[in-house]
């Protein structure tokens, strides 16, 4: 594919066999293709618009001396909560961007048995009146919202792999799924000057204010408000854009996927240039139980490989994000794991 797809996933949530099967083939063409789409025209009850982007990021009008009970144990040492909550702008050398991480607990009680995982940490909600109202009731109808669609999305692939749509569906039930709000800050594109964080794209200097990476899960749904930069690495390795409309989501498929269907999904190098003005992003990284046993699926002609816990695997990867490091030996591993991507 030499751009991205974008697929009308509404027939997902009917019942018209005949066109959720064609909706089926698109999204499978994107997944084993290019890893990389936008879907629009989810069921309007679904709560995930721009009325409600703007409401949940209103977070970031909050002045930085009343956000700093809400910062991670990494940027506030007296604050207890280590991996939800606030990553300043402080949290990388060149301010390029914060971000508010929330977990399930916006949305459920987390699982009792679980309180010693620290994937299992509740969000260190902002006080109500820092906020708008009824900012924590948008918020968590967001969060719903996503994992229906993130829902949605599986089990249409469930259905184009032949597996059941149960092996994924299941994985989730006590998922950990995490909302991110992120802000870029206003910043002039510069000439590089030899450094890694300038790139050229048609003959202009951008700076990557979110570097080239394949997302290191199973599937994104990010929301870019309105700003592009977003760009996709294709099957010939040019950079492509990601195209910006309104109320869609763009999909990435994780490299965790791309393992766990023996390479038929492909994770997908993604980066994001600066456009020179504010960027507001929302991504949604649907993330399963902890436990969850991530083993060869019934696929034919599947490599097998050695099972390891989704949980393990999450801790070993977000341990090397610049608003985690040092982390890694707060957890160990609960079974025996070695990195599934590596090599």
């Amino acid at each position: 594919m030499c751009e991205i797809p974008i697929v009308d996933i509404g027939p997902l949530f009917g019942d018209d066999e005949k066109a959720r099967a064609k909706t089926d083939r698109e999204i499978a063409n994107a997944a084993f293709d290019i890893g990389f789409m936008v879907v629009k025209n989810y069921p309007s009850d679904i709560k995930v618009g721009s009325a409600e982007r703007n409401k949940m990021l209103k977070l970031f009008d909050i002045p930085e001396d009343d956000q700093r009970p809400y910062w991670k144990r990494n940027f506030a040492p007296e604050n207890p909560h280590l991996y939800r909550g606030w990553f300043p702008l402080s949290s990388s050398p060149t301010r390029g961007r914060e971000g508010y991480e929330i977990g399930p607990d916006i949305v459920r009680t987390l699982p009792a048995d679980q309180a010693d995982d620290v994937l299992y940490e509740p969000t260190p909600l902002p006080d109500e009146k820092l906020l708008p109202e009824s900012w924590a009731k948008t918020t968590a109808e967001y969060y719903l919202s996503a994992e229906n669609i993130g829902e949605h999305i599986l089990a249409s692939i469930s259905r184009s792999l032949g597996i059941d749509e149960s092996i994924f569906r299941d994985a989730f039930n006590d998922g950990i799924s995490t909302l991110r709000l992120l802000h870029y800050p206003s910043r002039d594109n510069v000439i590089s000057n030899g450094s890694t964080r300038y790139v050229e794209h048609d003959g202009k200097t951008f700076e990557q204010v979110a570097g080239a990476h394949v997302d290191s899960g199973l599937l994104t749904l990010l929301a870019t408000c309105g700003v592009g930069g977003l760009q996709a690495r294709d099957t010939h390795g040019k950079w492509i854009d990601v195209p910006v409309i309104d109320d869609s989501f763009a999909v990435n498929f994780g490299g965790l996927l791309e393992r766990w269907t023996g390479g038929k999904i492909k994770a997908t190098l993604h980066r994001v240039l600066g456009q020179g003005e504010h960027r507001y992003s929302i991504p949604f990284f649907f993330e399963p139980r902890p436990s969850t046993e991530i083993a060869p699926l019934p696929i034919d002609g599947i490599e097998p490989f050695e099972p390891f816990l989704y949980g393990d695997h999450l801790w070993a990867t977000t341990t090397k994000f610049p608003e985690n490091f040092g982390l890694a030996e707060l957890r160990p591993p609960r079974a025996p794991y070695t990195d599934p991507l590596a090599g």
